[in-house]
C-alpha cells in the first residue's frame, strides 16, 4: 500500500511521497497548518496512507518525578496526566503515553489535542500514525548508533557516560540528555526565530552539560517541492537532496 509523509508544525507544513517533496509551506498557527496540509493530501492518490510527524511544540516529552505508592502503569498515566500542563505547557486534556524504556524517572510524551483532532478528521480512516518529528529522530540515531557501534543508547551516543541529543524543527528545539541508557533531561524549547545553535547553548549551560557530547538535528526550513526526502529522517537538512 502506498504511504506519505507529513510533516506538521506551528510554522511549516512538509508533505512527501515516494522519496520527493510534494508540497512546501510556511505557516502561521494550527488551522493554517491544517488548512495547507488538507490542500496538498487532495492531489495524493486515492488509497494512500498517511504518516504525520509533528513539531516540538506540538508533541513535547517530560519526565515524571518520583513517587511513592505507585503500583501499576494506571497510577502512572494518572500522575502524568496531571502534569501535562505544568510540565510541557500544553492543555491540560492533551493525551499522554507513558514511554516504557525506562523504570525511573519515566518519560512520558503529550500530544496537544486540537492538533491530534485536527489530523484525524483531515486524513480519517487513511491515517496510518502521528508521531513527533524528535521522535523520528531519535530511531535515526539509534539506527546510526547500532550501525557504527553495535550498541546503541535513547539520545545518540555511545553506551555509558553522558550523551544527548537535540532536535530542532519549524519552532521548538527538543533536547534529550541521557547518562548510559537513562534520560536525565527531556525539554522542549521554543525558537522564537532565534538559531537553534544558540537556544540549545543556553540550555546546555543551565543544564551543566558538555555541549561536545550533544548531537543537534535540524529541520530543513528552505524544503521546495520536487526535492529529495531521505527515508531514515524525512525533512532533516542533512537527508534533503
Amino acid at each position: 500500500m502506498r504511504t506519505a509523509i507529513a510533516y506538521a508544525g506551528e510554522g511549516a507544513v512538509r508533505l512527501a511521497q515516494g522519496g520527493v517533496l510534494m508540497a512546501s509551506a510556511r505557516v502561521d498557527g494550527r488551522e493554517a497548518a491544517l488548512a495547507a496540509l488538507a490542500a496538498g493530501w487532495k492531489d495524493v492518490p486515492a488509497g494512500t496512507r498517511l504518516r504525520v510527524a509533528v513539531s516540538g511544540a506540538v508533541c513535547r516529552p517530560y519526565l515524571l518525578p518520583e513517587v511513592e505508592g505507585v503500583t501499576g502503569e494506571a497510577d502512572w498515566a494518572a500522575i502524568a496526566a496531571s502534569l501535562v500542563e505544568e510540565s510541557t505547557g500544553l492543555p491540560s486534556d492533551s493525551p499522554v503515553w507513558l514511554d516504557a524504556g525506562q523504570a525511573s524517572p519515566r518519560l512520558a510524551v503529550a500530544i496537544d489535542a486540537a492538533w491530534l483532532r485536527g489530523l484525524e478528521s483531515l486524513a480519517g480512516r487513511r491515517l496510518e500514525s502521528v508521531r513527533p518529528w524528535w521522535a523520528m529522530a531519535i530511531d535515526a540515531a539509534r539506527a546510526a548508533s547500532a550501525s557504527a557501534t553495535a550498541s546503541p543508547s535513547p539520545a545518540a551516543g555511545a553506551a555509558g557516560g553522558r550523551h544527548g541529543l537535540a532536535v530542532a524543527d519549524s519552532e521548538a528545539l527538543v533536547l534529550l540528555l541521557a547518562e548510559g541508557d537513562t534520560y536525565r533531561v527531556a525539554q522542549t524549547y521554543t525558537l522564537d526565530g532565534e538559531p537553534a545553535d544558540a537556544v540549545l547553548n543556553r540550555a546546555l549551560v543551565t543544564h551543566d552539560w558538555p555541549a561536545e557530547s550533544v548531537s543537534l538535528v535540524e529541520f530543513e526550513g528552505g524544503a521546495l517541492p520536487g526535492q529529495g526526502v531521505a527515508e531514515a529522517l524525512p525533512f532533516s537538512k542533512e537527508a534533503s537532496a
